[in-house]
This record gives structure tokens, sequence and C-alpha cells, in this order.
């Protein structure tokens, strides 16, 4: 069963400020202090209007409205291991593959190898942007999931 603040850092209340197609802005009141926040990094502005969020809006909010709003933490997380398990990956198996193939080149077993971990890193980032830039990026936005007050 998961705790109280661990079920608070993954959603939190707040006003809508204004919309835009699929998206609205959202001032959160923050349960914590914003250094403590989930939501931390995700916040929009300077510095003193942090506690702003831009938040995928399915419900349909109108400003004014007083919503919840759930912040993907585990997809961070997902995503992180993705991302560095990828590179990881991705730079041993380059290095493997230049290592083997360097009898085939004229180059020599070391400038093989770091051949190979380079262009693993290269394909591996630009396969890693694609999947964060279009499949992925629905599931990063923090999202609207109840309307508890209608603005006027």
């Amino acid at each position: 069963m998961l705790s109280d603040a661990y079920l608070r850092k993954m959603k939190d209340n707040g006003t809508v400020i204004s919309t835009e197609g699929d998206l609205a802005q959202v001032k959160v009141s923050c349960f914590q202090a914003c250094d403590e926040c989930s939501a931390h990094s995700l916040c929009i502005g300077p510095a003193k209007t942090k506690g702003q969020l831009l938040v995928k809006n399915p419900l349909n909010a109108s400003p004014g409205d007083k919503v919840r709003i759930e912040v993907p933490e585990q997809n961070y997380t997902r995503a992180l291991i993705i991302i560095f398990g990828g590179l990881l990956t991705a730079a041993l198996v380059g290095m493997g593959v230049g290592y083997l193939f360097s009898g085939l080149t004229p180059l020599s077993l070391q400038q093989s190898s770091i051949l190979g971990f380079f262009l693993g890193i290269g394909l591996i980032t630009l396969g890693l942007f694609r999947y964060f830039r279009t499949i992925n990026k629905i599931k990063m936005y923090p999202r609207i999931i109840a309307i508890s007050k209608k603005g006027d």
C-alpha cells in the first residue's frame, strides 16, 4: 500500500490560469516546499512565478476551475532508466562491434572500438530523441484528472 506522502507527491491541487488547445496552465497549490515538490522541474516561468505547470487537459477545464493534477513520476523514472540503460548498452555493443570488425577495416583495434563506441552512442541518441519526441511525449506531461470546483 502506498503511503499518504507518496500519493501527495504524485497528485496535487491547483487552479487553471489559461488554456490553449489540449493544454492548460495550472497554478499549483503545493503541499510541501517547492524544492521537495515532485513537479519542481516542470514549473514554468521565472523563479518568482514557480508553481505554474503546463498540463494536459483531457477534461476541458476552463480558467478559474479548481482541478486535481497527477504528476507522472513513475514515467520519469522509467524514462531515466531507458535513457541511461540505452546509452550504456549502445556504448558497450558499439565497442564490441568495433572490436569484432577491426580486422575488416584499416583501423587499429583501439580505433575501431572507439569508432564503434561513438557510432553506437550516436545511433541510440537519435533513436531516443525520436522516441521521446513522438511516442513518449504524451506520457510525460502532468495531466488534469478531476475538476473539483468549476470557476465563475
